[in-house]
């Protein structure tokens, strides 16, 4: 699980630097947790900019893999609009499934202006 995590954030800061953005837009996860419920999957935490710009309409992206190699994804627009350097938003996103365990959540932020924006992105809890 670690590799696969190592690989998504490897990927998503070359895909940063293909865009020129690796030094532009960043943040840092907190803490987050992805929670595997009946018919669906909750996803919650904090997110802090560390960058040196603002963030604008940022949304929270989740993938979840079930039994088999079942996906489901959803995404969700964080409550504050616009994001200061150094400040921390929370973020939840619900995805609807048709299995009850999760296997690996991916967690990624994006904007209009940005496909993917570079995140570090810690084990959730």
């Amino acid at each position: 699980m670690m590799k696969r995590l190592l690989v998504l954030l490897l990927t998503l800061g070359i895909g940063a630097m293909v865009l020129g953005q690796s030094g532009v837009y960043r943040l840092r996860v907190v803490s987050w947790s992805c929670k595997a419920f009946s018919r669906g999957v909750l996803v919650q935490g904090t997110v802090r900019n560390i960058s040196t710009r603002p963030l604008t309409d940022l949304r929270a992206s989740v993938r979840v893999v079930g039994p088999g190699l079942r996906m489901a994804s959803n995404s969700a627009a964080l409550q504050d609009r616009s994001l200061m350097p150094g400040e921390v938003a929370f973020f939840e996103v619900r995805i609807r499934t048709n299995f009850d365990q999760v296997n690996r959540c991916e967690l990624w932020f994006r904007n209009p202006r940005v496909v993917q924006i570079a995140t570090l992105v810690p084990q959730p809890r």
